[in-house]
């Protein structure tokens, strides 16, 4: 009994005190006046508005959708917020009639000529018609011999004497969220702070080389909004992805409605995320502001804060559904061509023997003759670093490719991979020289030992000279690199995780001992070939089987 003594009071007085004064309503569409934006389609949202005279509560008709735990309402300037209440509420409403039961129910009371599906026509009064969808529906038709029951699937058309009316009033239900406030003044505010996910901004490059090693550089960014309407507000454009722990859990004010989309399909579109995405400082600090549009939003600066990257851009409108596209800025480096070639590896020799035909046709395909591939080798001498974001190439004002550009830090180089180098030729060769059967004594058994050799001729049939950089990969440990190359040991797993993997890699089942005692080896060469002029790069590796 002395618990239920103590309890009982505790309660009453905690209802007594969230019990809200008599409220003054002020209905509000509350604007967002600052959205601070990422690249993976959150959005940190500020809103507010100014509280009326009086009131005490602000109620809004649109609920937000955050993500759980950043949900966080205020009033500032005198005001002092009491709490934030969601739920829903039974409203009067008026919509397009769709159907002929709408049709009819909107026109109650009239004089009708209705024609049925047997082609009978009947006249009269409309007294009464379904209001929403049953198992049975039909027209109560007044006539001069009494009142007649029409099914409204037997109705053909239904003419309307005087006046149609086109709407139908009904009732729906409404999220409502109410701010409770006390005090303020003549400038107080309330409003709202919410992560959701539903606006992303796309960073994409455009190129425009000279042929003489300068390269004129200029960022833009693309504004897909699909979360809330946005009139004349700031935005934070945000290099860089925060973690947000739950994500993938929306706050119970949202009354658990689904979150909104980016995009279709946005949520399964990672590689595009991956590929558009670092979490880095001073992004694109130093580059030119861009001059905004008579009217439109302006670029007003940069700046870093932690691992982010923020442009500030003011006087966004941009309504729900809606794509803007805006240029950022703009910088000119310096570049020069180079040429990648990778060459493919192909798997150990008594693998290949177990085969069957259709897969080595493919294996054939796959190892068919590799193409050197053209890049730009841009050295970022801005102030700010290079982000990761879709590239195209102009030269004169053409288009010459697309690429992709990746982060790049100030000072540094970077290659722009744009088109295959037809008039760069290449031939390959890999042939094993010696098979010792050993016996190889490795840990508690027994190996043989394979040797091979490789070789990679390249020919330069343009008028100019080209610099090649060349990367062989193969399985097995490395013995040689001739040429002036040099080679390096990798872990096999590294053949997943820089997406080396090859696509016959799953056709056979790989024994323990394989990993065991076998590695991942990378041949480079960086050589530079006069016109006309053709270059041998030479390897040799071995492995162990059992």
């Amino acid at each position: 009994m002395t618990m239920l003594r103590l309890l009982v009071p505790f309660a009453v007085a905690g209802l007594v005190a969230q019990a809200p004064p008599p409220a003054t309503l002020a209905s509000t569409s509350m604007p967002v006046r600052e959205v601070t934006v990422f690249k993976d389609g959150h959005a940190y949202v500020v809103r507010d508005t100014t509280l009326p005279a009086g009131a005490t509560e602000v109620v809004l008709d649109d609920l937000p959708a955050p993500v759980l735990g950043t949900f966080w309402p205020f009033a500032s300037d005198g005001a002092r917020l009491v709490a934030a209440v969601a739920g829903r509420d039974t409203v009067a409403d008026e919509q397009v009639a769709s159907d002929l039961g709408q049709i009819a129910r909107a026109n109650l009371g009239k004089d009708v000529v209705v024609m049925t599906v047997d082609k009978e026509r009947v006249e009269g009064r409309l007294l009464d018609a379904p209001a929403n969808s049953g198992i049975v529906q039909v027209l109560l038709l007044q006539g001069a011999e009494g009142t007649r029951v029409l099914p409204l699937g037997q109705v053909r058309d239904l003419a309307v004497h005087g006046d149609f009316v086109a709407k139908v009033r009904g009732e729906r239900q409404r999220d409502r969220l109410t701010l409770r406030v006390e005090g303020g003044g003549a400038t107080s505010k309330v409003g709202l702070m919410y992560v959701q996910h539903g606006l992303r901004w796309i960073p994409a490059y455009r190129v425009e080389i000279d042929g003489k090693g300068k390269a004129e550089v200029r960022l833009e960014a693309t504004l897909v909004n699909d979360l809330v309407d946005l009139e004349q507000a700031d935005v934070n454009l945000v290099i860089g992805v925060p973690k947000f722990e739950f994500a993938g859990l929306v706050d119970p004010i949202s009354l658990q409605r689904e979150m909104a989309q980016v995009a279709a399909n946005s949520r399964d579109m990672l590689q595009f995320q991956n590929l558009a995405s670092n979490a880095i400082m001073t992004q694109v600090a130093g580059y030119a502001e861009a001059a905004p549009a008579a009217g439109g939003p302006e670029v007003g600066g940069a700046d870093s804060s932690e691992d982010l990257f923020v442009f500030r851009v003011r006087g966004v409108t941009l309504r729900r559904g809606e794509r803007l596209v805006l240029p950022i800025g703009a910088c000119t480096l310096g570049y020069r061509d180079v040429y990648r070639l990778d060459v493919p590896f192909a798997p150990p020799m008594e693998v290949r023997q177990n085969l069957q035909s259709e897969r080595l046709l493919e294996l054939a395909r796959q190892l068919a003759a590799p193409k050197v591939r053209h890049a730009l080798r841009l050295r970022n001498g801005d102030d700010a670093p290079l982000t990761t974001a879709p590239a195209l190439v102009l030269v004169n004002g053409r288009v010459l490719a697309q690429g992709r550009m990746t982060y790049t830090p100030k000072g540094a180089e970077t290659d722009l991979e744009i088109n295959v180098a037809i008039d760069v030729a290449v031939e390959v060769e890999q042939r094993e020289t010696k098979r010792d059967p050993g016996p190889f004594r490795l840990g508690d058994d027994n190996y043989a030992r394979v040797d091979l050799t490789g070789s990679i001729e390249l020919h330069n049939h343009k008028p100019m000279p080209v610099e090649v950089v060349v990367t062989r990969r193969t399985l097995g440990l490395g013995d040689a690199a001739g040429q002036g190359g040099a080679w390096s040991q990798l872990d096999l797993a590294q053949l997943g995780a820089d997406g080396a993997r090859p696509a016959w890699w799953g056709w056979w089942n790989w024994p323990y001992w394989w990993f065991a005692r076998n590695g991942f080896v990378e041949f480079r060469w960086s050589v530079t070939l006069p016109p006309g002029q053709h270059a041998r790069l030479e390897s040799d590796w071995h492995y162990f089987w059992r």
